[in-house]
């Protein structure tokens, strides 16, 4: 890929990545959802008295809950309504009640969360791997080895009918293990699990960097960086900023962001009273300067700006045409080239100068066909300044090689023209 084309590349890249806003927000997930649990009684045969629930956070938890409720019974089937934690939580977030404080830590809103009912006794110990192996242990007989695991204080209840909690260990092994104390009597137990995650959530404002490269592209439009053209671009980011959505400005094509900065900056020319005849004649009689020494230190990038900035400034000659499309041809741009050469041999069909420019572009683009159509029918030509035609074609080639442009149709063009 050419380099020049490259470059544009990764700096329009690097331009849609700057215009977009992203904050990190808080989204509820619910893990369980009004799950209910039923555990017998240590006496009575069959079922369990003890069980485990495995937690799985989800990435980018900072935080997570849970509820319970019980009901004393020794119906294995009996089923209990949940909380509604999760919706609680939810509501907490779009109210701004639980937000981040700091990198992994978040409001603390347990008191705002409704405690659920109970009538039955439970134990709940929030515990990691050695816990839950202690929990599962059995001697010999079969009987439970530990009555209880060690565990984390901020998510356990013991001998509870109910409980709400909000825990701030995040960890990859983690486990709820509920066991039922009671030696006649069996639990109903409805268990909900909710994390609170931190997700980058993209934002439709403008945000500083965005406007940042706004303003740097429009001063780019301008040859002569001078305390106008940043009043002007000043006047232009405010004007897009105001119309136009950092989403839909990035949906533009680059043409169509280009023509929009440059409506405004014509705009905003004629707001700051920057549009005069007197001022626009000086402005041009500085930039005609400074194209003619872009031209012999042969900064072809410089050069574009300031011929399309004296198109701007209503100078449509030929000659703007001419050079615009030159060094366009010589930065890569030919598709704009050609239009250009196109615009000036409207003007003036028969002009020596945008003709040879126009079999450069066919060179350059691999029609050797119509370049070399060209090329042979001026051949024997001379300019205004009785230079002839195959010298400046020679000068040409020479700078298209050394801006790596060359291709195998550039020798065929020297041995017609008889090039040395």
């Amino acid at each position: 890929m050419n380099k020049i084309i490259l470059a544009a590349l990764l700096f329009l890249n690097a331009f849609c990545l700057q215009a977009q806003s992203t904050t990190m927000v808080l989204k509820e997930k619910g893990l369980i959802k009004s799950q209910t649990i039923y555990l017998n009684s240590k006496a009575r045969l069959g079922g369990k008295s003890r069980i485990v629930i495995p937690l799985k956070l989800p990435a980018n938890t900072v935080s997570w809950s849970y509820s319970f409720s019980t009901v004393k019974t020794n119906d294995a089937s009996t089923k209990l309504t949940g909380s509604g934690l999760e919706i609680q939580i939810a509501k907490l977030i779009a109210n701004g009640a639980l937000n981040v404080i700091k990198a992994g830590v978040v409001t603390n809103v347990v008191s705002q969360l409704v405690k659920p009912t109970g009538s039955g006794v439970v134990d709940v110990y929030l515990t990691d791997a050695k816990g839950l192996k202690q929990f599962e242990e059995k001697d010999l007989l079969g009987m439970y080895s530990e009555d209880v695991p060690t565990f984390y204080r901020e998510g356990t209840a013991q001998n509870s009918r109910n409980g709400v909690f909000q825990i701030p260990i995040v960890k990859d092994d983690l486990f709820l293990c509920l066991r039922n104390p009671s030696v006649t009597e069996g639990v109903a137990v409805s268990v909900d699990v909710v994390a609170i995650v931190s997700v980058a959530e993209y934002s439709d404002v403008w945000s500083s960097k965005s406007t940042e490269s706004l303003y740097n592209d429009c001063l780019s439009k301008f040859s002569i960086r001078d305390s106008e053209a940043e009043k002007i671009c000043d006047c232009t980011r405010n004007n897009v900023k105001s119309k136009y959505k950092p989403s839909t400005f990035l949906n533009l094509t680059q043409s169509e962001k280009d023509n929009l900065i440059r409506s405004n900056i014509k705009l905003c020319s004629d707001q700051e009273g920057f549009s005069t005849t007197v001022r626009k004649g000086q402005k041009v009689k500085d930039i005609w300067q400074l194209v003619r020494g872009q031209a012999i230190t042969k900064d072809y990038k410089g050069a574009v700006t300031s011929y399309q900035e004296l198109l701007q400034l209503g100078e449509n000659s030929w000659q703007v045409y001419n050079g615009l499309a030159y060094n366009q041809l010589c930065v890569g741009q030919f598709a704009e080239a050609k239009k250009n050469l196109t615009t000036g041999l409207g003007k003036n069909p028969e002009n020596l100068h945008l003709l040879g420019n126009l079999a450069n572009y066919y060179l350059l683009t691999g029609d050797a066909n119509q370049a070399m159509e060209i090329y042979q029918k001026h051949k024997g030509e001379k300019f205004e300044d009785k230079k002839k035609f195959k010298e400046v074609v020679s000068e040409n080639l020479a700078e298209f090689e050394r801006l790596e442009y060359g291709n195998a149709h550039f020798d065929k063009v020297r041995k017609a023209l008889r090039i040395d």
